[in-house]
């Protein structure tokens, strides 16, 4: 569901993950270009932007078990020891991540 940012305040995320993980279709890393930025790639439109990896998450964005047990998962999704989901790109994070609330939020 995309929301406008009206409604997207009105809604709470619950942290599940469930949204990002299956985002590895929407977009890819093209490549790492600084010790904690990356280009991406939104695969259907071609369209690049540059997201980095948020100070307080960074511990955290090096736990690669993600893939593991969610391989279609967004590759900045993590889990924090209380196993809620964490956007390790949040401030930088794409626009379609900013307007999109998922199913199970409303």
């Amino acid at each position: 569901m995309i929301m406008t940012e009206s409604d997207s305040l009105a809604a709470a995320c619950n942290r599940c993950g469930y949204c990002c993980s299956y985002m590895s279709d929407v977009f890819g890393i093209m490549e790492r270009i600084g010790p904690f930025e990356y280009r991406i790639q939104y695969l259907i439109t071609g369209v690049m932007q540059v997201v980095i990896i948020d100070k307080d998450k960074r511990d955290i964005f090096f736990n690669t078990s993600i893939p593991d047990k969610h391989p279609l998962a967004c590759p900045f999704l993590r889990f924090d020891n209380e196993n809620l989901a964490v956007c390790t790109v949040h401030h930088t994070r794409p626009d379609l991540c900013r307007m999109y609330l998922c199913e199970k939020c409303k």
